[in-house]
């Protein structure tokens, strides 16, 4: 298992639809705040599968040869086999590919991270890695072309999302719930980094799988400011977040010490 990583297996029930037919004149709805909904209501779930619908009628346009896309009938059942996994459930997000190798990317459809493409990684680090579903189907189109996995065009920071706000309270609302504090560690990442109070608050969360992922994200973007963040991690109580925590301190002391320069004599 990586280093953060908790792996969350849900499945749903492994109905499948007998149905090929998808509506060609839905709009993509990737404005709904089903990440602020119950999960399970009719409002949220039928926002996902509109958002689907227009998916798989956008996806006939895309040639998907030699690559892992879901196409027609295959989203729908990985949709039905997938959408009780928290993640989903939270991100009001579906299935888009099956590499074969158990991580898949998913398409979110509820704000904040609305549009954004976030990579399920089943023994690692989940995380958006692309702002929009055009730039995953771009980075899809390259890999195919040059050979290789899309997973090797992900970029080492996550785009950020464009809705702090929201995120910033979708981060603070799973910090205070003991059931759903591990699913922060996958949109920490898509933060900015400028909300200092609660980069405190997740740096000195009990839950150590928070205060680590705090550090990594400084430890990619060191920045004078995030030093006092850096130092909270570094003095978490487990080892782990405290590892992690001082290894963002080396890197911004690095950072700073190329910022001044040699010295003068």
């Amino acid at each position: 298992m990586g280093t953060i990583g908790r792996h969350l297996t849900f499945r749903g029930s492994l109905r499948r639809s007998h149905e090929n037919t998808w509506e060609r004149s839905m709009p993509p709805l990737f404005d709904k705040p089903i990440g602020q909904l119950e999960p399970d209501s009719p409002s949220a779930l039928h926002d996902v599968q509109e958002a689907l619908h227009a998916h798989a009628a956008r996806i006939e346009s895309e040639d998907c040869s030699g690559t892992a896309l879901l196409v027609g009938a295959e989203l729908l059942r990985w949709h039905e086999d997938m959408h009780s996994h928290p993640t989903l459930k939270l991100l009001g997000g579906f299935v888009v590919d099956d590499p074969g190798i158990s991580n898949h990317h998913v398409l979110l459809t509820a704000a904040p991270l609305a549009g954004a493409v976030l990579y399920l990684n089943h023994d690692g680090d989940t995380r958006v890695v692309f702002g929009s579903v055009e730039a995953f189907l771009e980075a899809t189109r390259q890999a195919r072309a040059r050979g290789g996995d899309v997973e090797e065009l992900h970029p080492r920071i996550s785009p950020s999302a464009t809705d702090q706000e929201g995120l910033t309270a979708l981060i603070r609302r799973l910090l205070e719930s003991p059931e759903d504090e591990d699913l922060a560690v996958q949109v920490i990442p898509s933060l900015d980094l400028l909300d200092l109070d609660l980069l405190r608050e997740s740096a000195t969360h009990e839950n150590f799988f928070i205060s680590e992922a705090v550090a990594m994200e400084i430890e990619k973007r060191p920045d004078e400011k995030l030093r006092e963040i850096a130092v909270l991690c570094a003095e978490h109580k487990h080892p782990q977040a405290a590892k992690a925590g001082k290894r963002a301190l080396a890197v911004e002391e690095r950072r700073r010490f190329e910022h001044a320069g040699p010295s003068q004599s």
